[in-house]
């Protein structure tokens, strides 16, 4: 072969390479949070390679921003412009692993690592929060929580100031039954 022929030899495997590193799917093999950083491992069982520290892909990065690092183990895809050491990663790929915990389209779900899901049923029109059992839910509203329907409370009721109906506070009604029993109990009843 003459030189030219030996050139575009190396020019076609260079691009090659190039491409085959376009997009790469592999599973999450490191993650450093602070930094913002993981590693993808890819490639064929036996033969895998791992990418360098890359940063991943969050949903949002504006005026709205989420934070939700991926996982070890959960599939992910590379892709860049032919180099990986310039990647980005994004994560989440369903797979045995990591199945989809819903196969209903009108469910937005979102499954935590502790067991506890928050899932939105278009369809039936329920939201549902659902902790484990040590789980605890805190709401900060300084300008106050308004609900708008019928409450069902299945436990007790704790309150660090008054609690009020319509009509009065509960601690004006806990006066008149103390009043009522007072003069109960002093034979004025």
């Amino acid at each position: 072969m003459d030189s030219t022929t030996d050139e575009i030899l190396q020019r076609l495997e260079a691009l090659e390479r190039r491409l085959a590193q376009v997009v790469v799917r592999g599973r999450i093999h490191a993650v450093d949070p602070t930094r913002g950083l993981a590693k993808v491992e890819y490639g064929a069982e036996g033969q895998q390679q791992t990418t360098g520290w890359l940063p991943w892909k969050p949903q949002r990065t504006g005026k709205t921003i989420t934070w939700s690092p991926p996982d070890i183990g959960e599939g992910a895809t590379v892709i860049s412009e032919g180099d990986l050491t310039l990647g980005e990663i994004i994560p989440g790929s369903y797979y045995d692993q990591f199945p989809a915990p819903s196969a209903n389209p009108d469910v937005h779900l979102t499954r935590y690592a502790d067991g506890a899901i928050e899932q939105y049923d278009q369809s039936g029109q329920t939201y549902q929060l659902l902790l484990p059992t040590s789980g605890t839910v805190n709401i900060g509203a300084k300008g106050g929580v308004t609900i708008t329907g019928y409450l069902t409370i299945n436990g007790n009721i704790k309150a660090t100031q008054a609690v009020a109906d319509k009509v009065r506070a509960m601690s004006e009604d806990r006066e008149i039954y103390n009043n009522h029993m007072d003069a109960h109990h002093n034979g004025a009843g």
